[in-house]
């Protein structure tokens, strides 16, 4: 199966050849992302890990793959007027079940990461970049966007003259919902900050959703000790396991 924005469909049926000739690979863990360059144009492609055979199955009859969702995601961000880098297709390989699938997008030419900036408290405009980060959250709130793993790699920023441009990645993980106040306050947990910065973005958002500032930074907080409690047991898990 493949869908793809129009002039890219000798890249998508040679998408093998493309994809192992690139040498720029941007990350090669659980799936592989590289960029390649068609037609002048740097594109980013993601090769997913060809998943176990219950997801195989899954992904055949029961439900979209992920590079399908990052496509069709990609599209309605872009039509409620929030910012991913372009969708330019998806491939997927049946045999019969699924094996291999791709997403591709244009490449976008970001400064930073979110993280990058929790991690550095002299980071340059800093506080102006959290309140700006602020509004970006419930703007995707307001708009329904939940994305599951809304954590410091998956935003993307760019400096435009003297404002900030945000992108999400990561697009598989994303579903549209009503929110919750507090349900708000739980998307924005996994954001590894200091308490400082956790306590300032509660705050920021809070004046912008028009909700009780000291109930916004105490379900942060809650939900984003829950969150750091998770993150140690799993770490513990995964020691006790390579012992």
């Amino acid at each position: 199966m493949i869908e793809y924005q129009e002039g890219y469909s000798e890249l998508c049926e040679n998408i093998d050849e493309y994809f192992q000739s690139s040498q720029r690979v941007l990350a090669k863990k659980r799936n592989t992302i590289k960029i390649i360059n068609y037609q002048g144009l740097d594109l980013v492609v993601k090769s997913f890990k060809v998943p176990n055979l219950i997801n195989k199955f899954a992904y055949r009859f029961i439900r979209d793959s992920k590079a399908k969702r990052s496509y069709h995601n990609g599209l309605k961000l872009l039509k409620l007027g929030i910012f991913n880098p372009k969708p330019v297709a998806y491939i997927e390989e049946f045999t019969p079940l699924l094996n291999r699938s791709f997403y591709i997008c244009e490449k976008f030419d970001y400064d930073f990461e979110i993280r990058d900036l929790l991690k550095d408290e002299n980071f340059e405009d800093r506080w102006k970049i959290l309140e700006e980060f602020a509004k970006f959250s419930f703007d995707l709130h307001q708009k329904g966007v939940y994305h599951i793993d809304y954590s410091p790699g998956n935003v993307l920023i760019k400096r435009i003259d003297k404002s900030y441009k945000f992108a999400l990645v990561d697009l598989n993980r994303i579903k549209f919902i009503n929110f919750s106040d507090d349900l708000r306050f739980k998307n924005l947990s996994r954001f590894s900050a200091s308490e400082k910065d956790t306590k300032f973005i509660a705050q920021c958002y809070a004046k912008i959703a028009g909700i009780d500032e000291e109930y916004a930074t105490k379900r942060l907080f809650f939900y984003h000790n829950r969150h750091q409690e998770y993150l140690s047991r799993k770490k513990r898990l995964k020691k006790h396991r390579k012992s």
